[in-house]
């Protein structure tokens, strides 16, 4: 560890010290359950809000703002930088007992258990472990009973989702970034979302371990997919230009997607990352892109 990074870590640690001693938290962070809690994603945050807890902060996101629950509107936004997650300088002064993290954010837990943050992840990677995770929050924040109930609500909500599908169209997924597109494979949660949904992959054998892989036009065009959804990514200054590109790719007019009209870009974050409203968007999908209910 460099020297500027340990002087870092333990000036932290020492404001840290400092908000406890002043009276900012009541408890220490190995109670039971936690009074101060810190939720780095939509999903954490709005399981949160529906166990009645309010967040001392939520992470910052690009795009979906909207879908967050009302009761999180005025609470405060925390930044994330990849690969590590919040500003510890900037955490520390909130002086959480528990941060609900998620598997994007690890390379940045170590800092935060170092200034006696319990750090948990909660994030699901597919539909089905939405309720799972609700679960497992209402343990870690003393409402159990509450986050089972909730959980079992999602189980019947998305149940009856999925059973509206009438048809299956061949759907090209695609994540947006600069001038490439990268296929979501039905390991990432987007592909998994159009995949319950109703919609049948269109991945041309495509296989990676981290849920995107790169598709040429050549290779789309040959595919011929019923429907293409377009995911634009990156710096939020660059996102209008990547909606552009989308929108108008010459390379895919010869699709069945582009002749009937069912070209389709996806701003609002939810194929990009769980919320707790999933049957809501399982339906949007149908109705929307896939039309199929």
């Amino acid at each position: 560890m460099s020297a500027p990074v340990s002087l870092l870590r333990r000036a932290v640690a020492l404001l840290a010290a400092l908000a406890v001693a002043l009276g900012v938290g009541a408890a220490s962070a190995a109670a039971a359950t936690p009074q101060r809690v810190v939720a780095l994603t939509p999903f954490t945050a709005n399981t949160l809000a529906t166990l009645g807890i309010k967040p001392v902060a939520v992470g910052q996101t690009v795009g979906g703002n909207h879908l967050y629950m009302r009761a999180l509107r005025n609470v405060k936004r925390l930044p994330l930088s990849h690969p590590l997650g919040p500003n510890l300088e900037q955490l520390a002064v909130l002086n959480p007992q528990l941060v609900l993290s998620a598997p994007v954010w690890r390379k940045g837990n170590q800092a935060m258990k170092e200034l006696g943050i319990r750090v948990v992840e909660s994030d699901p990677q597919r539909v089905a472990e939405v309720p799972q995770q609700m679960e497992l929050i209402g343990r870690v924040v003393g409402k159990a009973a509450q986050a089972k109930r909730a959980a079992d609500l999602q189980r019947r909500n998305i149940a009856y989702a999925r059973k509206q599908a009438k048809r299956h169209p061949r759907v090209l997924l695609v994540l947006g970034v600069g001038q490439s597109a990268m296929a979501f494979l039905p390991n990432s949660w987007g592909g998994d979302l159009v995949t319950q949904a109703g919609g049948r992959l269109i991945t041309a054998g495509l296989t990676s371990s981290g849920g995107f892989a790169r598709i040429s036009n050549e290779t789309i065009v040959k595919q011929n997919p019923d429907v293409i959804i377009a995911v634009p990514h990156g710096n939020p200054s660059d996102i209008k230009r990547v909606v552009r590109t989308l929108r108008s790719n010459s390379a895919w007019r010869k699709t069945k997607a582009a002749r009937t009209g069912r070209v389709y870009v996806s701003t609002d974050n939810t194929l990009l990352q769980p919320y707790i409203s999933v049957a809501s968007t399982i339906r949007f999908i149908q109705t929307k892109y896939l039309r199929n209910r």
